[in-house]
């Protein structure tokens, strides 16, 4: 049985020394950068009209500025005593980027379309997973939510 496993071991190396006939020419490799470019434009989202800072400003940025200014007003109250008010000022950012934070915004498929499908690319194909089975913390979650 051994010696009918090589030969054909040695037939199947034997076939893969000689080149095919018409193998196509392997295509060039995609450099790194284009493919970065490439997924920059797919992920990134549309934005009409409003530009410039006020229109990349999210409850992220808020939060932090929030938490700058009031560490640093704490610090330079030590200074100057009205810096206090400063560091309030950073606690109402704070506080008003984390409640912005809760707040869904509407995608990018408008009002009334469907939202888009839930998936990943990878290798650049999409894969669309299958949703799991609602389990009992799932319908406790649906009544829960608010319409």
């Amino acid at each position: 049985m051994s010696d009918k496993m090589e030969r054909e071991i040695e037939e199947i190396l034997a076939r893969l020394d000689t080149d095919a006939p018409n193998a196509p020419e392997p295509a060039p490799p995609i450099s790194i950068m284009a493919r970065r470019k490439k997924a920059a434009r797919r992920f990134a989202p549309e934005r009409s009209g409003s530009g410039g800072m006020l229109g990349r400003v999210n409850p992220t940025a808020f939060l932090f500025t929030g938490a700058g200014v009031m560490v640093a007003g704490l610090v330079l109250s030590n200074v100057w005593q009205p810096f206090i008010w400063a560091s309030f000022a950073g606690v109402v950012l704070f506080i008003g980027g984390f409640l912005w934070s809760f707040r869904r915004s509407p995608g990018p498929h408008g009002a009334g379309a469907a939202p888009p499908p839930k998936g990943h690319y990878w290798r650049d194909r999409y894969i669309e997973y299958e949703p799991a089975a609602p389990g009992p913390m799932d319908r406790l979650k649906r009544r829960l939510r608010r319409r």
